[in-house]
């Protein structure tokens, strides 16, 4: 039972999300400004929004147009979730989640290395889930009171862990909830009140396609580079070239948007000067020559001809525009992949077993004699 909440944290976290990417259509009310939510957070070095009213009223549908079975056993799941917890999952409008790194990072990260908040914001009653987290542990939960805010948390085992890998939850107001690990979450409280909040530079290069549906920015830690330069193969003259070309890589940002006809993805790296940014965009053109020139199929070679590799001062920016029909193929592929091969079971012929079985007592028989 000790281990019971930090299994189920983690999978309420699973469902929310998995929920509001998998919903049907709903009738919702008028989008919610994610900025005021993605500024909340606390101090972080990477930081992510999700406009899921858009998600469940515009994408779904989209993508899953060649899979109706699917979305049908998806909405089963999700209102069985409500009935057990009396959480409604489709209520949730938005979504933000940080991470902050705590000492040198590398390539070999640990859970000690970075704290994860994630912060969901609906209409639905925050109270009701902590109801139920308190139920399924049958109450085995520890509560702190940290700045006027109660946090749930796992009990400390017998053998004491870091708080990074405690597994807690806190109700911000009663349409807010917050989830991750123990120091995060305190600091999320914190943040709340306006106190050690995460850089609004890093909250605006998140937001800065605001029609798009998912937007992520992160500083790109000095120690990082460090390691990938050390560890990086010496006899691999691509290997180095990359090495070489990110030395001045400060931070990258994604963002995936959608028009009627095809979806839009921007990945961006902000490098130190407008040279290292010219530098790299060069070694990148050359990859895309290089896959270009590998890829087997056309599909896969008119995506990449297609992908736009620009440089603008000390940015880089590769943007692709993904077409709804090959976007809904791919996801129809994956939900075929997911679903189990039922492997057909022989059962021996009941004369055959008869027969090992009067041989068998036969020998038991001689045995005895």
């Amino acid at each position: 039972m000790k281990t019971k909440l930090r299994s189920l944290i983690p999978a309420i976290l699973i469902a929310i999300i998995a929920s509001c990417a998998l919903a049907p259509p709903i009738s919702v009310a008028a989008p919610t400004d994610t900025r005021p939510l993605l500024s909340s957070l606390p101090a972080s070095d990477v930081v992510m929004f999700v406009d899921l009213q858009r998600i469940m009223t515009e994408i779904i549908p989209r993508l899953l147009a060649k899979d109706p079975a699917t979305l049908a056993k998806m909405t089963a799941a999700i209102n069985e979730v409500k009935i057990k917890s009396g959480v409604n999952l489709l209520a949730i409008d938005s979504i933000v989640a940080g991470m902050q790194f705590d000492g040198a990072v590398t390539h070999n990260m640990k859970k000690e290395n970075f704290g994860i908040v994630i912060i969901a914001h609906g209409d639905f009653d925050a109270n009701a889930l902590i109801a139920f987290l308190k139920r399924e542990t049958k109450g085995k939960v520890h509560e702190e009171t940290y700045g006027g805010k109660v946090i749930y948390s796992e009990p400390q085992p017998a053998k004491k862990k870091a708080e990074r890998e405690l597994a807690a939850l806190t109700v911000l107001d009663a349409n807010t909830v917050a989830l991750g690990d123990l120091p995060q979450i305190r600091a999320a409280v914190a943040a709340f009140t306006g106190k050690g909040r995460v850089d609004s530079s890093l909250v605006e290069l998140a937001e800065g396609d605001s029609s798009s549906l998912i937007g992520l920015a992160g500083n790109v830690p000095p120690s990082l580079i460090e390691d990938l330069k050390e560890t990086a193969p010496q006899n691999d003259p691509t290997a180095q070239a990359i090495q070489k070309a990110i030395t001045g890589l400060k931070q990258l940002f994604v963002s995936i948007g959608a028009t009627p006809a095809d979806f839009n993805v921007i990945t961006g790296a902000r490098l130190s000067n407008a040279e290292q940014a010219a530098s790299l965009g060069d070694m990148l053109m050359g990859l895309r020559q290089q896959a270009i020139a590998g890829a087997d199929e056309q599909e896969i070679r008119s995506l990449i001809e297609s992908t736009k590799i620009t440089t603008q001062g000390d940015e880089v920016l590769i943007k692709a525009d993904i077409k709804n029909g090959d976007v809904q193929d791919f996801v129809a592929s994956m939900m075929k992949d997911e679903k189990p091969t039922v492997i057909p079971v022989v059962k021996p012929a009941p004369a055959k077993l008869k027969q090992t079985t009067k041989h068998r007592r036969r020998s038991s028989r001689r045995r005895r004699h």
